[in-house]
């Protein structure tokens, strides 16, 4: 992916999507699906990440597609149709494996299902990455026409005002690895200066487990945060 020259509403948390979508297929594919203990923890992964994904799509229909409608009507009708059409795939997917937490599903039933559900699962992300390309190639280039950079970064603010701080340490589990260096360093600088500290160091304790320790260290370093400053 190209990094924008202009402030982006949709990169950041598109590499956390991506990133989320490749470690629950992952997981998906590692289940014994006859096992309740492991299907349980794989259908509150997909719970805790699905409720990422609707609060995504309401923030961006509430601050990015209601601006950009007033400035050129019907641009955001597309991507609010998606948006529900993943919305009820996301749903479907709940539900089976709630079926698979029936104690009396036999193990080749479950088996069977257990597969369907990886399926769609992956059908579930393929549209995701069709969903994300499309406002990433169209619905961005209308809001860098039509907005300006200033405009764009009042957008983000409010974004991030509505974002309740459990939820955006949930995200930082999916978008911290995601990130390059420079990436990591901006959005944690901007965190640093503006939230409260205990917040902070809260951003900083997840950096710490999800990324490399290398990567880590290194990130500690330029946001010039020490062990004495937690």
């Amino acid at each position: 992916m190209t990094q924008p020259a202009r402030p982006s509403l949709v990169v950041t948390p598109h590499k956390g999507i991506r990133h989320a979508f490749s470690q629950l297929s992952l997981i998906a594919g590692n289940t014994d699906y006859n096992n309740k203990y492991e299907v349980a923890e794989l259908k509150e992964q997909l719970e805790e990440f699905g409720e990422l994904l609707e609060e995504h799509a309401h923030l961006e229909n509430e601050f990015i597609l209601k601006a950009l409608e007033a400035k050129v009507p019907g641009s955001s009708d597309h991507d609010e149709q998606d948006h529900l059409d993943l919305e009820a795939q996301q749903t479907e997917l709940l539900a089976k494996l709630e079926e698979l937490l029936d104690p009396t599903i036999s193990p080749a039933e479950a088996n069977q299902k257990g597969y369907g559900f990886y399926q769609d699962l992956s059908k579930l992300h393929t549209a995701h990455l069709e969903h994300m390309l499309e406002e990433e190639q169209v619905t961005q280039a209308l809001t860098w026409q039509h907005f300006t950079d200033e405009e764009i970064m009042g957008l983000h603010v409010q974004i991030i005002q509505h974002i309740p701080p459990a939820k955006m340490l949930a995200w930082m589990k999916y978008i911290l690895p995601a990130l390059n260096h420079g990436e990591r360093v901006g959005l944690l600088k901007g965190m640093q200066a503006g939230a409260p500290a205990a917040f902070f160091e809260q951003v900083m304790s997840i950096a710490e487990m999800v990324l490399p320790s290398l990567a880590f260290k290194k990130l500690e370093n330029n946001l010039m945060v020490g062990a004495f400053q937690y």
